[in-house]
Formats: structure tokens, sequence, C-alpha cells
């Protein structure tokens, strides 16, 4: 988590973002009231601190974050995973999977061909 001993200006962040306290807090589960609290110096507790971190200041929409993936944006922000490469190998998976998905369907058509061609067959003889 990041290092909250590192004084945080919560108010000046939310101002840079354009949010009012309600929107801005929200998307890191803390209520308004919490967050004007957090603002005006309170403490933040590291779980909340790290949350701002990644929604606010990464841009890491936290609502995507799931217990499979977590260990994927763990090693991503520490930067054990190169991010480029992970995206050029998501992108070739995903032409691998178009073409696969391609290739089903020209074999489903042939199917239908194949089997038009048979019951044809079969009609013609008697």
């Amino acid at each position: 988590m990041s290092d909250t001993n590192i004084p945080q200006d919560y108010r000046q962040l939310r101002r840079q973002k354009g949010l009012n306290q309600q929107q801005f807090w929200s998307r890191v589960f803390v209520t308004q009231s919490g967050g004007s609290r957090y603002e005006n110096e309170r403490s933040v507790p590291a779980p909340v601190a790290e949350l701002v971190r990644l929604r606010h200041q990464l841009g890491i929409d936290t609502s995507k974050i799931t217990p499979a993936n977590a260990d994927l944006v763990r090693s991503l922000l520490a930067g054990d995973i190169d991010s480029a490469m992970l995206e050029a190998t998501a992108q070739r998976c995903r032409l691998v999977m178009t073409a696969l998905g391609n290739g089903a369907s020209e074999l489903l058509t042939l199917s239908g061909h194949i089997s038009q061609v048979l019951g044809n067959s079969k009609e013609a003889q008697p």
C-alpha cells in the first residue's frame, strides 16, 4: 500500500478532479461526511488512502478489482509485470479468439452445406 506518512491534500486532489465531496469520496466507498473529516486533516486509514491513490491518482476503476484479478493488479502496480507487454499479449489473444470464432462460424456454415448436399443426395436415390 502507499505510504500514508506522506501528507496528502485530499481537498486539493478532489478540486483538481473537479468533483464535489460526494462524487469524490463515494468512488472510494467513503461517505461525504467521512471524506469531509479526512479533508480537514483527520487521519486517513491506510486502506482508504490506497483506494484514493488507485481511483483518483492512478485512474483505476476499483469496482473492477475482484479476488480473481487482485494479484494481477498488485503485480502491475508493483512493476513486476510490464503493462505494455500484457496489453500486447491481450490484443494477440483477442485476435486469436476472433479468428477461432470466425473459424467456428465457417465450420458451422460448411456443416450446413454438407447436410444439405447429403440430404439432397439421399432424396435423389430411390
